[in-house]
C-alpha cells in the first residue's frame, strides 16, 4: 500500500484545522489544569511527628553508609 504526498498533506491539513478549533472554541478547558488540585492540612502535632520520622530515617541511612564504608 502506498501512501502519496496528497494524503499526508491532507491529513495534516485536517489536524491543523482541529487544533485551531479547539483552541478557539475552548479557551478555558485549557487554561484548567489536568488534575484536580487538593489542599491538604494537617495538625502542628502530626507535622512535628513527620519531621521526626525524616530525621529519623535520614540518620539511619547515614549510620548506614558510614557502617558500609567502614566495612570496605
Amino acid at each position: 500500500m502506498e501512501i502519496s504526498d496528497f494524503q499526508v498533506q491532507s491529513v495534516l491539513r485536517t489536524y491543523s484545522r482541529q487544533l485551531l478549533r479547539t483552541k478557539l472554541t475552548s479557551p478555558s478547558e485549557q487554561d484548567a489544569q489536568p488534575f484536580p488540585v487538593f489542599k491538604v492540612s494537617i495538625s502542628e502535632v502530626a507535622q512535628q511527628h513527620l519531621l521526626m520520622d525524616r530525621i529519623r530515617s535520614q540518620a539511619m541511612e547515614q549510620i548506614n553508609r558510614q557502617q558500609e564504608d567502614t566495612t570496605k
